[in-house]
């Protein structure tokens, strides 16, 4: 695979991190049913060059994220000295996380809604959680256009249950019928069109129910 693996500064090429986009660009490919070009990583080598890359103070938890056909992540080197993060494997599946946010780009034109979009890269990334209280799971209605450190439990949530219930078919319906125009309003509209019900606390309440 044509690939090269950049740091702030340009370093040598890493087999291992070959292997794993490799393996990881051909079953995104297969999920997704569409090809990305591959991304550029960049390796990340302190927490003090993220905050100043990103323009903020950021979170302990916080390690990666992606943007035009770009990975930026903390060095694995030293990955588990620069974040909250003790194991390496969260490395892998981080990268994995940004990966798929790239694919979610491609078909979408953007990042909207933000819950299915960090559901399913937590999904596909292996990074199981643990299933919130109902109570705070039907406020995923808050997280379509925000996002805090809540977003990935209750999106992974919602997103396994549609994939275990109703099928990856009916979740990549819904998500190709999402563009970067795509309002909230529209979006409900999109989401009785694929499931035949409503977008709403009424409805996802009965769906959780049932699906206990």
């Amino acid at each position: 695979m044509k690939q090269y693996i950049f740091g702030l500064n340009p370093v040598k090429p890493n087999k291992r991190i070959f292997k794993f986009l490799e393996s990881t660009q051909k079953e995104l490919k297969s999920f997704f049913g569409v090809t990305i070009e591959n991304p550029f990583v960049f390796f990340i080598e302190s927490r003090r060059d993220m905050d100043r890359i990103i323009g903020r103070k950021t979170k302990q938890w916080e390690s990666g994220w992606a943007e035009n056909n770009s990975i930026f992540i903390l060095n694995p080197k030293i990955y588990t000295k620069e974040s909250s993060h003790k194991d390496i494997e969260h490395f892998w599946q981080v990268l994995k996380h940004e990966y798929c946010h790239l694919y979610f780009t491609k078909i979408t034109g953007g990042s909207l809604p933000k819950w299915l979009n960090e559901g399913l890269a937590c999904y596909m990334a292996d990074q199981v959680k643990k299933v919130p209280t109902k109570k705070k799971l039907l406020k995923v209605f808050d997280y379509y256009s925000k996002s805090d450190s809540r977003i990935y439990s209750i999106g992974y949530s919602w997103t396994k249950l549609l994939i275990d219930r109703f099928g990856k078919r009916k979740l990549l319906k819904l998500i190709k019928s999402v563009d970067c125009d795509t309002s909230e309003r529209k979006f409900a509209k999109k989401f009785y069109q694929v499931y035949g019900f409503n977008y709403s606390k009424k409805d996802f309440d009965k769906v959780f129910d049932d699906y206990k």
